[in-house]
């Protein structure tokens, strides 16, 4: 079966009509001798690990019968796979913020709790998804956030090695007790060089790890204390809390950034290009020991597994090591490196 058109979500080929015809974009992945399956050779990073968790995972998407979801599914797994480049050897790395703007957000989550009037976080969530007990909330930071987005953009420049504009802060966001987030990649647009600054959280509730892709193959669990600042190539690795919150609160601030020369129609079109002729086909052999892959708008989870994401039986497990100091980062290695920022500075 085959679909006439294919809508474009950011920008349109035809710009009269919005749309990107099939045959016109098939003919783009011929022209750019594209392969399916993929050659080793084009997976970005070239690595053995980074390779098997897109293996499997395209193997899954080509079996989702939905055609539209399994379309979204195709636009996160090749960008993330193929296209987006790499900006760090593991695309995670863990730091301290600035202590400064950490009591002043903390000094803001509290103001929110205590108030009868902070709103929750609206979302229209598919008519298939299970809310949680409590939606977040969405408690006000004035012109913090603005004062975080200048702050922190050093320290996620040194990180990355590329020259950044800012596109937003968001939050703070305060999940509430059943709370997930489902594995996913952020926009490919804008969200490129990001960072997860975690405010607080409930003294009596359980830890609720970040689970995070490695660019090595690894999947990741994460604890941050207030603090910790996550940074991570948020559009390339995927990354979610697919295990429920069991606690009141827990908060964060959310920081996003692209690069200078960052070129996102490029990125949106090449991704669409490369996605494979045939892709509506679903293959009729079974793979023994594949695990079912669901979408949900542009998020995933499998069913069949532990906390809805197979990756999570097998993971290696981190938090801040004692010595970590303002400057310096920690990733996948276990090493502490300096960010090269002036010494003893709180920007």
């Amino acid at each position: 079966m085959r679909l006439p058109t294919i809508l474009v979500q950011l920008l349109a080929i035809n710009q009269s009509s919005g749309e990107l015809n099939e045959d016109d974009r098939v003919d783009e992945y011929e022209a750019r001798n594209h392969h399916w399956p993929p050659l080793s050779s084009d997976y970005i990073p070239q690595n053995a690990g980074w390779r098997s968790i897109f293996e499997r995972r395209f193997q899954q998407t080509a079996r989702i019968t939905d055609l539209g979801e399994k379309y979204n599914a195709y636009m996160s797994t090749v960008h993330s796979a193929l296209l987006a480049p790499n900006f760090t050897e593991f695309g995670w790395g863990l730091t301290r913020a600035p202590s400064d703007l950490v009591d002043a957000l903390l000094t803001d989550l509290k103001r929110g709790l205590a108030s009868d009037s902070t709103p929750e976080e609206y979302h229209e969530y598919p008519v298939d998804h299970e809310y949680p007990e409590e939606l977040p909330l969405m408690v006000s930071i004035g012109g913090l956030d603005r004062r975080a987005m200048k702050e922190l953009k050093p320290i996620h420049e040194a990180w990355s090695g590329v020259e950044l504009i800012a596109n937003n802060a968001y939050g703070l966001r305060v999940y509430r007790n059943q709370s997930n987030l489902n594995m996913h990649i952020d926009e490919s647009s804008t969200h490129i060089i990001s960072s997860i600054l975690h405010v607080g959280h409930d003294p009596e509730g359980d830890p609720w790890p970040l689970i995070i892709e490695d660019l090595h193959g690894n999947t990741n669990e994460v604890v941050l204390e207030t603090g910790d600042m996550l940074l991570y190539e948020s559009s390339k690795c995927f990354h979610g809390r697919p295990k429920k919150f069991n606690g009141e609160w827990y908060s964060s601030l959310f920081t996003h950034y692209y690069p200078k020369d960052w070129d996102e129609e490029t990125i949106n079109l090449e991704t669409h290009y490369r996605i494979p002729p045939g892709w509506d086909d679903v293959p009729e052999e079974t793979v023994e020991g594949l695990e079912k892959l669901v979408v949900v708008e542009t998020s995933f989870r499998e069913p069949s597994c532990e906390h809805e994401w197979c990756g999570t039986k097998d993971m290696l497990k981190w938090k801040q090591p004692a010595e970590l100091e303002f400057g310096q980062v920690f990733s996948g290695d276990g090493k502490i490196r300096s960010l090269g920022l002036d010494e003893g500075e709180e920007l």
